[in-house]
């Protein structure tokens, strides 16, 4: 009796696992080196994609001094990426910004950048540079705007998220000519 209802358990678990597994619970996906142009560490942007059968972005061309992009997996919006160039008077990361704010729970940290927080739901980081012979500003930010947005612990996913900020943020200022350090 007892071998008959363990196999019974064993067998339902089974086609529960098969049938998870058909529902996008696997990454059939590579994991891209590159996001709208720039380079970034892969195992960086990992945590931050879900499960799913393709990954692909489309850029948004708003002018030189500012870039949006937005990554999909499977037709749904997971990574939201914007860079501009901006005045250096300008406040960019601020805890009082309201946008910031609206990512949830923002606090400053550091090893991004002049100035960078991280929040549950993205991550924003400004640093100093010339662009054009100029003296200017380069700010960044990731946002993860889906309605499951992963890693699904929100420590984890400040952590992948301000791990992904350190290896874009400076490769996006780039591709942008905005050389820092000046």
């Amino acid at each position: 009796m007892w071998i008959r209802r363990g196999a019974g358990v064993l067998a339902t678990a089974g086609v529960l696992a098969v049938a998870l597994t058909g529902c996008g619970e696997s990454r059939d996906y590579a994991v891209p080196d590159r996001v709208c142009g720039v380079p970034v560490d892969a195992g960086a942007l990992s945590p931050l994609l879900p499960n799913g059968e393709k990954v692909d972005e489309s850029p948004v061309d708003k002018g030189p001094e500012s870039v949006s992009c937005r990554v999909r997996v499977d037709d749904s919006l997971v990574v939201h990426l914007s860079g501009d160039i901006t005045d250096r008077d300008t406040s960019a990361v601020s805890l009082e910004d309201r946008g910031l704010a609206r990512l949830g729970n923002p606090a400053l940290t550091e090893g991004v950048g002049d100035v960078a927080a991280v929040a549950d739901i993205g991550a924003k980081a400004m640093a100093d540079c010339a662009y054009e012979g100029e003296p200017r500003q380069f700010v960044g930010l990731v946002q993860l705007p889906g309605e499951n947005p992963v890693p699904a612990d929100a420590a984890e996913r400040r952590n992948a998220l301000l791990a992904f900020l350190k290896s874009w943020f400076p490769a996006a200022a780039r591709a942008q000519g905005c050389v820092p350090g000046t």
